[in-house]
């Protein structure tokens, strides 16, 4: 059997260990809450803007398409290039990076999202993204399905909106006898 002496300490050792554990969760959820305004300053803050003078790896020419299939401002044609998918966009402006020739501006982007990798989708519908993406923009935009990030292709497919912080990279596109080409992926 235990003396009383014994007992206080064994009460006094409790009690300190007790006083001390209390503090463990504190700390935790102070350094979660750290870590949490950390990635939300890094992400609404933190966003990369698309360089104003893109440099490309050149690769092999590939044919795009003829010039004529981009009839109307966000006409799209999808094509594998330097073995990732890209998207061609006729844009109602001109961009760093973009191609314009006869009045048509044109700019390719790689559909492959910079945050985790899922490919991106050309959504025309400013209402959908909206509701689904919850970001409101006046343009269509390169939407992410898988995290919801949005890209701007009138800003040289700058992220706007979602987990992503880093710009698509653009594809050189050329024009030869009346038929676009990509020619380079932005390094």
């Amino acid at each position: 059997m235990m003396d009383r002496k014994t007992a206080a300490t064994t009460d006094s050792g409790r009690r300190r260990l007790v006083t001390w554990l209390w503090r463990l969760p504190v700390i935790a959820a102070i350094g979660g809450l750290a870590f949490g305004l950390r990635e939300a300053y890094r992400i609404q803050f933190g966003r990369a803007r698309p360089n104003p003078d893109p440099a490309f790896v050149p690769h092999p020419p590939h044919a795009v398409a003829p010039l004529s299939d981009f009839a109307e401002p966000w006409s799209a044609v999808e094509f594998t290039y330097a073995g990732q998918p890209i998207i061609a966009l006729r844009l109602p402006e001109a961009i760093p990076g973009g191609l314009s020739a006869e009045g048509i501006h044109l700019a390719a982007f790689s559909r492959i999202c910079t945050h985790l990798g899922c490919p991106v989708l050309l959504k025309r519908d400013v209402e959908a993204i909206a509701f689904a993406f919850n970001f409101r923009g006046r343009h269509p935009a390169l939407v992410c399905p898988c995290h919801l990030s949005v890209f701007a292709p009138l800003e040289a497919g700058r992220a706007v909106s979602g987990p992503a912080i880093e710009p698509l990279p653009r594809v050189r596109l050329v024009l030869q006898a009346g038929v676009v080409y990509a020619a380079g992926v932005e390094t």
